[in-house]
């Protein structure tokens, strides 16, 4: 234990002296057992492969290891609301996603938590929406599939995983801001909307990096824009849609977060571990390789995007309500 609180004393700037931080064990004081690391879906996913990865770095920057626990259900929203009821003592936190917060807000007759609930602490990756289309397609960018849709007064036909999820609402914004009619063709999941885009069932898909990345590098799809700020890593050649015209920051981001009322010496602590844990290159190279963004976020750049977006997202689901989707091919 005297390392840890050598290591967390040089970690947070405190001095071990009786000066203004008190003694050593005050700074010793938390974390005094496990923290858990709630993931509200089940193993195997994402989210599930982002929690393990912060629990393994952590493992140097605290006195004991992170317990991970996959509790999934309604869609992480039955997690969300256990945090919400925990005790705000640190050492219960949670790895969120931003439909939680943008999307089931809307949605859901009766959430049992709200934002205010909670404080957030750090962000981690981002999940965006490329817009791709077969590579047999006669668009050879975002511009012209607008220009053509346009004047021809056709209804761009798009594939996404399913109705109220970003790679669905996403499209239909951008869609929207350009002034051309769409149609959203939902599937049970990104995988069989690729698969409609691959065959030329639809005009375009909606889906993230992971699922279409294999067969853009494989010259079976085209991809025309990505919907985060910066452009993806591994397909720099693809412009964000922001660049093209179209004030769109949309993804699914990641981000932890616990129950509000954290001492700040707590929260202090939290957020340093984890901010060292993000900037970590074993935690960065994890990210990348599975094709995850790394996005890093503080606490407060993560409550002003669900400011930002909420309206937005609230507009686009109302809208959503409207729609008669044909039967998918």
């Amino acid at each position: 234990m005297k390392k840890f609180i050598i290591a967390w004393a040089a970690l947070f700037g405190f001095s071990l002296g009786i000066g203004d931080f008190g003694s050593p064990l005050a700074i010793a004081k938390y974390p005094e057992k496990e923290v858990t690391l709630i993931c509200p879906w089940p193993p195997g996913g994402s989210s599930d492969l982002i929690t393990r990865a912060v629990a393994q770095t952590a493992k140097s920057l605290f006195p004991k290891p992170l317990i991970v626990v996959n509790r999934d259900g309604a869609n992480g929203m039955i997690a969300t609301a256990e945090t919400a009821r925990a005790k705000a003592d640190g050492y219960t936190i949670t790895l969120g996603a931003g439909g939680l917060f943008l999307t089931q807000p809307f949605v859901q007759k009766k959430l049992e938590y709200k934002q205010d609930d909670f404080e957030f602490l750090i962000g981690l990756t981002n999940e965006p929406m490329i817009l791709t289309v077969n590579v047999n397609s006669p668009y050879k960018s975002l511009e012209e599939l607008i220009k053509s849709f346009k004047e021809k007064n056709q209804v761009v036909r798009y594939s996404n995983s399913g109705m109220g999820g970003f790679p669905q609402l996403c499209p239909a914004y951008l869609f929207g801001l350009a002034g051309v009619q769409s149609q959203p063709i939902p599937f049970k999941g990104g995988g069989p909307a690729v698969t409609a885009i691959l065959g030329g069932h639809v005009d375009a898909c909606s889906a993230h990096p992971g699922e279409v990345y294999p067969h853009i590098k494989a010259g079976k799809l085209r991809s025309l824009a990505i919907s985060s700020l910066q452009r993806f890593p591994d397909l720099a050649d693809v412009p964000t849609m922001k660049e093209k015209g179209y004030d769109i920051d949309m993804g699914v981001k990641k981000f932890i977060f616990a129950p509000r009322g954290l001492a700040e010496d707590v929260r202090n602590a939290l957020v340093a571990a984890l901010t060292k844990v993000s900037q970590d290159p074993g935690f960065k190279k994890t990210m990348t390789d599975s094709l995850l963004m790394l996005e890093p976020l503080n606490g407060k750049q993560v409550v002003d995007y669900f400011n930002t977006q909420a309206p937005i997202m609230k507009k686009l689901i109302e809208d959503m309500a409207k729609i008669q989707p044909p039967q998918s091919k």
